[in-house]
């Protein structure tokens, strides 16, 4: 029987960066084809705010740009001067 946590093939995750320690908001399995670019296309897909996002890859500090650069693996703390985040 398949496990329902698919979470565990995950090698990126996001969050709301005033929430740091609370779970993960999402993530994906980069398998090399995921840019940058793209992964703030899905981010705008999949959060509501009233407010910009900034992105930025919480082990390296590098802000995530529209760019065709390949997403590097790990964790990313979602910030925004919204008063909420939501996840639809």
């Amino acid at each position: 029987m398949a496990s329902n946590n698919r979470s565990h093939f995950r090698n990126v995750h996001f969050y709301d960066s005033t929430k740091p320690d609370d779970a993960a908001l999402g993530g994906l399995i980069q398998n090399g084809s995921v840019t940058e670019a793209n992964f703030l296309q899905m981010l705008g897909i999949v959060l509501v705010t009233e407010a910009p996002i900034c992105v930025q890859h919480r082990s390296s500090g590098h802000i995530v740009l529209e760019s065709e650069n390949q997403l590097e693996l790990g964790s990313y703390d979602v910030h925004c001067d919204s008063t909420y985040i939501y996840l639809i």
